[in-house]
């Protein structure tokens, strides 16, 4: 049986990776920070993943262990007897990892045979960010060692993990509920060798488009959704995306992002509209029971420009494009002012104590002459005149 690591052992580590994993006969290692998850994985070395809307395709995933990242001797042995590694933290833990598998590496050393780790998250430049943090915490003689013998890729996720009631996650709290998708793109071109054959796995040599399109279709039309929703006071995701209103919204918006990237990247438009559809598909299912406070969450990291919306209004002005939705989008992001989230509570406080255009220039990277920056302005004020905003200045 074929072996791996997954450093992270949370629902999409449990409920995307370790359900491939598990269905392509690997025993799967998974190491966490969250002690009871550790423990009652390494108790009942079994758990169940069940796949929303067709309970054909559940699996109880066995053959399973796991460890604490204190535990860095059996993390640095596992690792190596391991055919591959994943790492699926949240973007946030990047580099806190890479610091607990560097510092591995640094008292017990690398060792002279290739391995490739992929990095999943749903995270900008997520390879890029966890090699170069390996690389800052190694030693000189690691790092050389690192570079030519590991390799570090990423993939792009697109299965959605959802939070069951309070009773079954008390009664099963090993098992994952999961979206109904399969599919899993690993970029080839910076994988090292070979890696064993699994289940659903593509590898892809043209990467950086394909990322670069789901980004700003996928995450795009999500932050439609989560910031219209978020003001216009709806709860669950699925059922704000189904809505009269944002459902409109979404009409115009997948048509402003299909324009926008078959301009941008030159893909095939019928491909696009496609690759929009399987979006709009998922976060419209019904299945998925899931927060629109959790798809709005740091709202600063998701105004940058380089993100989901500010980057892809730059590209709609540059072929001539209007991408109206998407500026309504960035100024309903301005007030997403959930109190549980620290960033939304940071972005906030910057709007009121140093104004909109403050926020646009430090926050967005927008300077005064860009015509996107006064576009966002007059929106504002169109939100404001529509009541959107009562309760968020």
């Amino acid at each position: 049986m074929k072996k791996s690591i997954l450093f992270g052992a949370g629902k999409i580590a449990r409920g995307f990776l370790g359900q491939l994993l598990y269905l392509s006969d690997f025993e799967i290692t998974f190491v966490d920070v969250y002690e009871p998850i550790v423990s009652v994985l390494n108790e009942k070395k079994t758990y169940h993943v069940h796949v929303l809307g067709d309970e054909s395709l559940d699996s109880d995933v066995t053959h399973i262990k796991a460890y604490l990242f204190d535990e860095k001797e059996s993390i640095y042995h596992t690792f190596y007897e391991s055919d591959i590694a994943f790492v699926s933290v949240g973007g946030n833990h990047l580099t806190d990892v890479a610091k607990s598998l560097a510092d591995i590496f640094n008292r017990f050393g690398i060792q002279k045979k290739i391995k490739n780790i992929i990095v999943c998250e749903n995270w900008r430049d997520a390879a890029n960010t966890f090699k170069t943090a390996m690389l800052k915490f190694l030693n000189e003689e690691n790092k050389n060692l690192f570079e030519k013998f590991i390799g570090v890729s990423e993939a792009v996720l697109m299965r959605t993990a959802t939070q069951p009631d309070e009773e079954l996650a008390k009664l099963y709290p090993q098992d994952v509920w999961v979206q109904n998708f399969w599919y899993l793109p690993i970029d080839g071109s910076r994988i090292k060798e070979a890696i064993p054959k699994i289940q659903c796995v593509e590898l892809l040599d043209e990467f950086g488009n394909f990322l670069t399109q789901k980004m700003y279709t996928n995450n795009t039309s999500n932050a439609v959704i989560a910031y219209s929703g978020y003001l216009l006071g709806y709860e669950i995701l699925a059922e704000a995306a189904n809505s009269l209103e944002i459902s409109a919204l979404l009409d115009d918006a997948y048509k402003e992002i299909n324009q926008i990237l078959v301009a941008e990247l030159g893909v095939d438009e019928k491909q696009q509209m496609e690759f929009s559809q399987k979006a709009r598909a998922k976060y419209c299912d019904w299945t998925i029971v899931d927060k629109v406070i959790r798809h709005g969450k740091d709202p600063i990291r998701k105004l940058g420009p380089q993100d989901r919306l500010i980057a892809p209004c730059r590209m709609a002005f540059k072929h001539g494009i209007y991408p109206k939705t998407l500026i309504d989008t960035i100024a309903k992001a301005l007030y997403f002012d959930e109190p549980s989230d620290a960033e939304a509570v940071k972005l906030k406080m910057l709007r009121q104590q140093k104004g909109i255009e403050y926020v646009l220039q430090t926050v967005c990277g927008l300077d005064k002459t860009e015509r996107l920056y006064h576009e966002i302005l007059k929106s504002v004020e169109q939100i404001k005149e529509q009541g959107l905003v009562k309760g968020h200045e």
